[in-house]
């Protein structure tokens, strides 16, 4: 009788000769160059390559990943990242209150995550229960917080910093050898799911381990993965850079007070003129010099306004703000000695 066929994508998790991993689709039907090592996890050829089921991996952004039911979510640290964060994975379906822990170590940091989560004190019993750990404490703070659970943490374990400046050389010095590490930046509209979020995989995270966390962070906004060295770029444009916008519309509103609009009134406005703005930048997909010559008109109003910003250094100011911030991101990862201790067994 003929042996059914399993018509499911795989995944390589590893090539016998190179170690790359790539994805592959087809039907396969099981024979005698197969067997199943967990039948619903893993199959091998007697070759040595390996696959795993293509529905525990992120491989297209737009088609909704089928989570693992195993997979459990810790927090260790609960302020406006750590909730951000979880608010969208709570939010999207996929992952279930009662797979996710909280730890932080007063009770006033729960007050706002009563999302059903389990909350402890206790950073031991986040990385006892999970196995995906979202660091998102001060940077100061991280040497601390990974030199007390280092010796939990097992090759089981995906841990994902949110620690601005703290680099992945010194995380994975903070924790064992073969740890699976992830830097992963955010900025605050994460809170209101239209962050935007740039990760980076360490020396031991797979493909599959970062097309997970972007599959996790989808419902928080934009996610996308780059080379370190683009995060602390990321945290001058966009994690200060959400500063910048906002005293971009406070003086936008303070324009409209001084010629003679009411307060609320001209806050309100400049807000749905910043979120109208950005949502049609996105969406068009046409750079900004284009989108803003097209609401110039000759001699008229929008011209005249920018003449002014140009004069008053608007465009300079912003670029160096940016510089400045993605320097000052810099200096915070140059391995302070409270953070450069090295834990690993």
């Amino acid at each position: 009788m003929n042996q059914p066929i399993v018509s499911v994508p795989l995944w390589i998790s590893r090539e016998p000769h190179s170690g790359t991993s790539r994805i592959l689709k087809g039907c396969f039907r099981p024979a005698n160059s197969v067997r199943i090592i967990r039948s619903d996890w893993e199959l091998e050829l007697a070759s040595g390559f390996k696959f795993r089921p293509v529905s525990q991996i992120k491989t297209d952004p737009e088609t909704p990943l089928e989570m693992d039911s195993n997979l459990r979510i810790g927090f260790i640290g609960a302020g406006n990242m750590a909730y951000g964060i979880a608010k969208g994975l709570l939010q999207s379906g996929d992952v279930p209150p009662t797979s996710v822990k909280v730890s932080a170590p007063s009770a006033r940091n729960f007050v706002r995550f009563q999302l059903g989560v389990a909350v402890t004190h206790s950073n031991e019993e986040v990385i006892h229960s999970c196995n995906l750990v979202f660091v998102a404490v001060k940077p100061h703070l991280v040497a601390a917080v990974l030199g007390v659970i280092t010796k939990y943490v097992t090759q089981k374990h995906i841990i994902v910093s949110v620690a601005a400046g703290v680099t992945l050389v010194t995380l994975e010095g903070l924790l064992p050898t073969g740890s699976v590490v992830l830097r992963l930046m955010p900025n605050l509209p994460c809170l209101v799911q239209q962050g935007a979020l740039l990760f980076s995989r360490g020396t031991h995270a797979q493909p599959e381990d970062g097309a997970l966390l972007r599959s996790l962070l989808q419902p928080c906004g934009l996610v996308e993965e780059g080379p370190e060295a683009w995060i602390d770029i990321h945290t001058g444009l966009s994690g200060s850079g959400v500063a910048f916008v906002y005293l971009f519309a406070e003086a936008l509103a303070e324009g409209a007070v001084k010629m003679g609009m009411p307060s609320a009134l001209a806050h309100s406005i400049a807000a749905q003129t910043v979120l109208g703005a950005g949502q049609l930048l996105r969406d068009s997909g046409k750079h900004p010099a284009q989108l803003r010559s097209e609401v110039c008109t000759p001699g008229g109003t929008t011209i005249f306004g920018l003449h002014a910003m140009e004069q008053g250094g608007v465009r300079a100011a912003t670029m160096t703000a940016v510089e400045i911030a993605t320097e000052r991101a810099r200096d915070l990862g140059r391995k302070p000695s409270h953070i450069a201790t090295d834990n690993r067994k």
